[in-house]
């Protein structure tokens, strides 16, 4: 097998878990999976108190920071449209969401921005994991998130619309970077408003 990242040819470990239960295989050397640090940030939700988006996210877990390893992955994968990296994390992921019972939730790409990156990164990434998920929002604002401050994010004009009927149950949201969780709440507080009983999240990457 060749590492998706440098190319080199290795053979991917072998582990109980493959002998007694389904798990992915890997994509990725060690060596190069090995500069993917695992994030321990404790995601602050301070900014959103005595806001309309307080309470909104019960949960969120990131899985990775943000260093130049993952800056590299992300370039390549989302802007150099190399939609097979979304295979370098579908063991992890899938085991973060392994047991849980949620209805997992994509956040989405608006339909220009699709057309533009020519896949939905996100979608992708819970493909790479056999993460059934379902679309229950559509995204409504073409500007870039990343470019605004974080009081522009939190006084933006909602970011989605729901497209789908959305239950009295528990949601997971899925993106792969947490910035400033402005999106995430956006996206939680249209489902708690909708019907959802509880919303968590998870990421890929903290930012």
């Amino acid at each position: 097998m060749n590492c998706l990242i440098c190319g080199t040819t290795f053979q991917p470990s072998p582990t109980w878990r493959k002998l007694f239960l389904y798990e992915k295989e890997s994509s990725t050397c060690d060596r190069c999976f090995s500069n993917f640090k695992k994030s321990d940030a404790t995601i602050d939700f301070s900014d959103f108190q005595g806001t309309c988006y307080e309470g909104a996210v019960d949960t969120v877990t990131a899985l990775y920071s943000y260093n130049e390893a993952m800056k590299s992955y992300l370039h390549q994968y989302k802007f150099l449209q190399d939609v097979a990296l979304a295979q370098v994390f579908a063991k992890t992921l899938h085991q973060a969401f392994e047991g849980n019972e949620g209805i997992v939730v994509p956040i989405p790409m608006h339909p220009e921005k699709l057309i533009q990156r020519t896949f939905a990164q996100v979608d992708e990434l819970l493909n790479s994991a056999d993460i059934p998920f379902q679309h229950l929002l559509s995204k409504t604002a073409t500007s870039e998130q990343g470019k605004k401050t974080r009081k522009e994010r939190l006084e933006a004009s909602p970011l989605f619309e729901v497209m789908n009927r959305v239950e009295a149950q528990h949601y997971i949201l899925f993106d792969d970077i947490y910035t400033t969780g402005a999106t995430l709440h956006h996206a939680a507080k249209l489902l708690k408003d909708a019907g959802a009983t509880r919303v968590e999240a998870i990421t890929l990457i903290k930012g």
